[in-house]
């Protein structure tokens, strides 16, 4: 057999595994129980009319805070943070709020039993304030009008 002969033979069966393989797959449906089953899940729970219904679904459970924190949401390195501890940070719960006025600027600094690793940081203050619960500094933040809103370690 010739090499032209054996071309003229291989094409077509060339073009027809060639036609196979281009053809694409059917299209999946774009409904609720052709994607349950496309992600693995079995079909959909039908409701009335065909419509599917939403599983229920568990609420999150809130942890207890720990003891020591404050209350309030927890953000690290302020006072409800009980690791906090390091700088004295959740002794500040009853001064929120409290004008920093030189009176309670004296009891916070009573509180602590020092004076040293505390500072006011003024509203608006361009230092950086980075909380850090290992840092012994306390941070007291006040707002416009000089109330105490946090406590913060770093």
């Amino acid at each position: 057999m010739t090499t032209a002969r054996a071309f003229a033979f291989a094409l077509p069966a060339l073009a027809l595994l060639l036609t196979a393989c281009g053809s694409e797959p059917e299209q999946a449906g774009n409904d609720a129980d052709s994607f349950a089953a496309r992600i693995g899940k079995g079909e959909a729970t039908p409701g009335p009319g065909g419509v599917p219904v939403a599983q229920g679904t568990v609420a999150p459970t809130v942890a207890e805070p720990k003891p020591g924190a404050a209350p309030g949401p927890y953000a690290p390195g302020t006072l409800t943070d009980p690791a906090a501890r390091t700088c004295g940070a959740p002794l500040m719960g009853p001064f929120i709020g409290k004008l920093a006025d030189q009176a309670t600027r004296a009891e916070i600094a009573k509180m602590l039993g020092r004076t040293d690793n505390l500072r006011f940081v003024a509203y608006g203050s361009t230092a950086n304030v980075n909380p850090d619960p290992t840092n012994p500094r306390l941070s007291i933040m006040l707002d416009a009008q000089n109330i105490i809103r946090d406590a913060r370690c770093g």
